[in-house]
């Protein structure tokens, strides 16, 4: 499966010419555009019940990183805020984050603006900024995700990976945006009014609250209708064995020389597999 989608190939001939002191116009910047993307992603990523259709991910995890992928989402486990849910708006998320940083308001990022972001998508040690976007960011869930995209295995993400993962993302929002039209267009006019829209909101927000309900139920022991500090620490401990559980069923699935370790051509059929169901906007089955 190659890399290089079509809609971002102006962009980096764009930046090669640049590179010669030719401008492009308003496609001139494609890092800037890959950028804004990928933390776009991120956020999108983040704001629905599950890991964006990309659950098997947890086959690229080593132990320490599905140990702080569980403590992300044990301390994420919190009262569901009155705002979250939403429909998936990627153009609407973009300029959220370009906004968010383009300090002097020129309409674009300078150097050192888009460094800041580019910075920030390290996610460590600072909270990015446009993470107030989200009314969670799981960071950890989406760095896994990201290593799916990275084909080399450098641990980097070229141009055309980065484009990659952005193009999934976009088409995956896509869909999502498609099904809440098809469930919530009441008057059928192809769009979602302001309160169809909202009406969309509360569903998604709906799924999030008895999701959360459903782990009170079984963790708050003391009928608090919060998790102490115990109850916490017995659902991390949980989600830990969850995870190493599922990574053990996805190297069963794709470990198909049965060597107890995935090859290269192996992770590439996951791989593609998790790309697909990004795209799909649906979960592993």
């Amino acid at each position: 499966m190659t890399l290089i989608r079509s809609r971002f190939v102006g962009a980096v001939l764009c930046s090669s010419l640049l590179m010669g002191s030719v401008g492009c116009g308003d496609e001139a910047s494609s890092e800037e555009a890959l950028i804004v993307g990928e933390a776009t992603a991120a956020l999108t990523s983040s704001e629905e019940d599950g890991e964006a259709g990309a659950e098997e991910s947890v086959g690229y995890a080593s132990d320490a990183e599905l140990t702080a992928a569980a403590e992300e989402e044990a301390e994420a486990t919190q009262p569901v805020p009155e705002e979250a849910g939403s429909v998936c708006d990627f153009e609407a998320k973009k300029q959220q984050v370009r906004d968010e940083y383009d300090a002097d308001g020129d309409g674009s990022l300078s150097r050192s603006e888009l460094a800041t972001l580019k910075r920030e998508l390290d996610f460590t040690p600072v909270r990015p900024r446009f993470a107030r976007f989200a009314w969670r960011l799981r960071t950890s869930a989406f760095l896994r995700i990201r290593w799916v995209f990275d084909e080399n295995g450098d641990r980097r993400l070229s141009e055309e990976e980065r484009a990659a993962l952005v193009d999934s993302f976009e088409a995956r929002c896509t869909r999502l945006r498609q099904q809440a039209l098809a469930a919530f267009d009441a008057n059928g006019d192809g769009t979602l009014e302001a309160s169809e829209r909202e009406a969309a909101r509360q569903a998604a927000r709906a799924r999030l609250v008895a999701k959360y309900q459903e782990v009170l139920a079984e963790y708050d022991s003391n009928g608090s209708g919060t998790l102490d500090v115990a109850e916490r620490a017995q659902l991390r401990a949980d989600l830990l064995a969850q995870a190493r559980n599922r990574r053990a069923a996805v190297f069963a699935q794709y470990d198909t020389n049965d060597d107890g370790m995935l090859s290269a051509e192996e992770k590439q059929v996951l791989a593609a597999a998790i790309r697909q169901r990004i795209e799909e906007g649906r979960s592993a089955n």
